[in-house]
């Protein structure tokens, strides 16, 4: 696969080079009387003619770019494409006006400038021709795109289903529900209220998992009222071993995120990190207008394996499919860390 593609990159050049030298001997051939094959290379203007003529293919590769840049094929096609066909034609004839007038000056015709009845057929067809090569190779490269982004969608799609399938299990894990089932039994003996709203809590926290499994978004506000079922089992389990410092600002709430964002970070410095009376672990949540920060004091269990970043790499990319600019920074320090994760903006 790697060998063939390789093979097509020297194969574009070398067809837009022949269909040149084609076009030009045609050129040749209709202007000039008693024209011979062998002195083709002769000629100034056959060289200005292969550099026109292949310049042209190469600006209309980046005006492709540009104009996906300015105005997406996705959102308007038809104008789109017709601006683009407009653009190339355009081109592709005043490449041929400018190599016309010098191949007249090349041959001492009277007022070269001047484009005959002739000419301009001949201007016409090989703008037509160059037009049609142009828009062959940006299909063929819009077609390399699509290619190349669907397999990046698709593998992104897997990476999400095994990311949800992670957080699912670490809420449904025999280890998880073996601590939250003492908790409960132990608050049913001695203070049946509070065991009650622990049951709720433990209950809003795997349906909003489960709930979530399929959605590609939702706004913080669902995912911080999750969080807060979330952090009040842990808060019950640990007691006076976890420290929370939340600062939210509930007016940018509907500002969206993917699903379990939060509970990832979360999970995280649950999982590393030790939390006693006497090593409380300190969890910081601070939302502002365009981000939300997690950060947790360092102290973890196994020193040896510093798994921090399990995830993250899934986090990025589910910020990256909703917003392409999305940004995710993390600070590691030997006493801290931190993630921040942007909060977007729906679109309309």
């Amino acid at each position: 696969m790697i060998l063939l593609e390789r093979n097509y990159k020297w194969l574009t050049p070398a067809l837009s080079i022949t269909l040149s030298l084609l076009l030009l001997y045609f050129t040749y051939w209709s202007i000039i009387e008693d024209f011979k094959v062998i002195d083709v290379f002769s000629y100034i203007s056959t060289y200005l003619y292969l550099i026109w003529f292949n310049g042209v293919v190469y600006l209309g590769r980046h005006l492709s770019n540009f104009y996906e840049n300015v105005l997406p094929f996705k959102k308007n096609p038809s104008y789109r494409l017709t601006l683009e066909l407009v653009s190339l034609f355009i081109m592709a004839f005043v490449f041929f006006y400018v190599v016309l007038i010098t191949i007249n000056l090349h041959s001492n015709i009277p007022s070269p400038h001047i484009i005959n009845k002739n000419n301009l057929i001949l201007g016409v067809i090989q703008s037509l021709i160059l037009l049609l090569y142009c828009s062959l190779t940006i299909t063929d490269d819009f077609l390399r795109k699509w290619r190349d982004e669907s397999i990046k969608t698709e593998t992104l799609k897997q990476d999400k289903l095994r990311a949800e399938n992670r957080a699912l299990q670490a809420h449904l894990n025999p280890h998880f529900l073996f601590n939250s089932l003492n908790v409960l039994i132990s608050e049913i003996e001695y203070d049946p209220a509070q065991a009650k709203k622990f049951a709720m809590d433990l209950s809003y926290t795997y349906r909003y998992v489960l709930q979530t499994k399929e959605a590609t978004e939702v706004t913080f506000e669902t995912e911080w009222e999750a969080m807060k079922h979330y952090l009040d089992l842990h808060q019950v389990r640990l007691g006076e071993g976890l420290q929370l410092e939340l600062n939210i600002n509930d007016e940018h709430s509907q500002k969206i995120m993917p699903p379990l964002s939060l509970q990832l970070l979360l999970e995280n410095a649950f999982k590393h990190n030790v939390a006693t009376l006497r090593k409380p672990l300190t969890i910081k949540v601070d939302m502002n207008q365009n981000y939300v920060k997690v950060e947790n004091n360092k102290q973890l269990k196994n020193k040896k394996q510093e798994s921090y970043h399990i995830g993250l790499t899934y986090l990025k990319e589910s910020f990256k499919a909703l917003d392409k600019k999305a940004q995710i920074d993390i600070i590691e320090t030997d006493d801290y860390f931190s993630v921040t994760i942007p909060l977007l903006k729906k679109e309309a």
